[in-house]
């Protein structure tokens, strides 16, 4: 059963232990990729300790390396992969064959891995654009004639898809047709545990998940999942270690570290939040939405000279954002700045001029900075929006 349930995702159980500035360079190297720079990506990773020995960052690196179109560097470490875990390496390899126009050795080696432990789902193998130029060969088609996957995998993702296009209707048949078929398979509770999410029971999907996901194998969308019901059940702390399991596992996801402090946040623990928060801008100095995020902690803190350093940049980093303006617009909102807030709120609504509490805390900021006249134009748009709390201030400073 345990090699069942690997063959559904990348497997975590041969990540081994690494130290905090390893882990933190592989995200590096995750998030240049995801943003196209994927032969820097590349290099930040040629020279990574630790990873010669490790399956799944010779995999991971193997991938970035092979998007690079450093093919020669993409095999070795796929080979590598192959002769510490049999295997591992079958699927990169095969793309490099398919990089190379060797259509053949592709799918030969592709056969290979189908027949292995580490195989992957049959919509991600279809989806991946390195087979685009021997999708439509003889040899590609001959292989996918046979019967790879059995029918528990197949319903899996069929729920998979309804769920991620928001038919719950759909999902839940799927299901009843799974449960019949395979009544005791972890993946039967997995995917009713999602369906139960869908319809907002969360503490039932909580028990079910929980226990189906307490071995070294998990597959980490299962984890995912846990961490969102604990969330959604109001549990955010045994969200929070949910998360940290994945982040000690070393599973290079960047976007971890933002969820971690989000749920941290929301169960009190703003100090671990913002460490959590300051670890993913040393990764990701650019991003906006952790940029905002620490910003925004410090100044509901009152603490608005460390929040300033972080809202600035992300102003001057991403001029074209309204948010980037919004945040700093409520630092100095908090700080009774009322002028400085207002010019950034008119600068946040030059970007959104619909978003209803920004043209709220406009006029707010125009009220104290003693122009109550031009703030009604803001106020009355606020509760056109739906904002209700336009409406005090209204009667207050704009009905004669």
């Amino acid at each position: 059963m345990k090699t069942l349930l690997s063959c559904l995702v990348i497997i975590l159980a041969s990540m081994t232990a690494r130290g905090q500035d390893g882990y933190d360079n592989i995200l590096r190297a995750v998030t240049l990729a995801d943003r196209g720079e994927v032969t820097q990506a590349a290099l930040l990773l040629v020279d990574a300790q630790g990873i010669t020995g490790d399956v799944s960052m010779l995999v991971l690196r193997g991938d970035i390396c092979l998007k690079a179109a450093m093919v020669r560097e993409a095999k070795a470490d796929y080979m590598r992969a192959e002769s510490l875990r049999q295997g591992a390496g079958l699927y990169g390899l095969a793309k490099c064959a398919a990089a190379g126009g060797d259509i053949k050795t592709a799918v030969s080696l592709l056969e290979a891995h189908l027949k292995s432990p580490f195989r992957k789902s049959e919509p991600e193998i279809l989806l991946d654009e390195a087979f685009r130029t021997v999708a439509s060969s003889p040899e590609w088609r001959a292989l996918w004639k046979k019967e790879w996957y059995k029918g528990y995998e197949r319903k899996g993702w069929e729920i998979d898809h309804y769920l991620k296009s928001g038919r719950l209707d759909l999902a839940s048949a799927a299901y009843e047709e799974l449960a019949s078929q395979y009544p005791e398979m972890p993946v039967t509770d997995y995917s009713y545990a999602r369906i139960l999410m869908g319809n907002g029971r969360y503490s039932e999907a909580s028990v079910l998940l929980t226990g189906i996901t307490e071995g070294s194998d998990t597959p980490a969308p299962w984890l995912y999942a846990l961490a969102e019901a604990r969330e959604g059940e109001g549990s955010p702390y045994a969200a929070a270690a949910v998360y940290a399991r994945l982040i000690n596992a070393g599973y290079p996801d960047p976007g971890l570290l933002l969820k971690k402090a989000r749920v941290l946040l929301r169960s009190g623990d703003r100090d671990a939040a913002k460490k959590e928060m300051q670890r993913y801008i040393s990764i990701d100095p650019d991003n906006t939405e952790a940029l905002g995020l620490i910003g925004r902690t410090y100044a509901e803190e009152g603490a608005i000279y460390e929040a300033l350093p972080y809202l600035n940049d992300n102003v001057e980093k991403h001029p074209g954002e309204a948010s980037a303006f919004r945040l700093r617009g409520d630092a100095w909102l908090a700080s009774r700045s009322w002028e400085r807030a207002a010019e950034d709120y008119a600068m946040s609504l030059d970007l959104d001029p619909e978003n209803g509490m920004v043209n709220l805390n406009m006029g707010v900021s125009l009220i104290n900075s003693g122009r109550a006249e031009d703030a009604c134009h803001y106020l009355r748009k606020a509760r056109k929006m739906g904002v209700k709390e336009a409406t005090d201030y209204l009667a207050k400073y704009c009905i004669r």
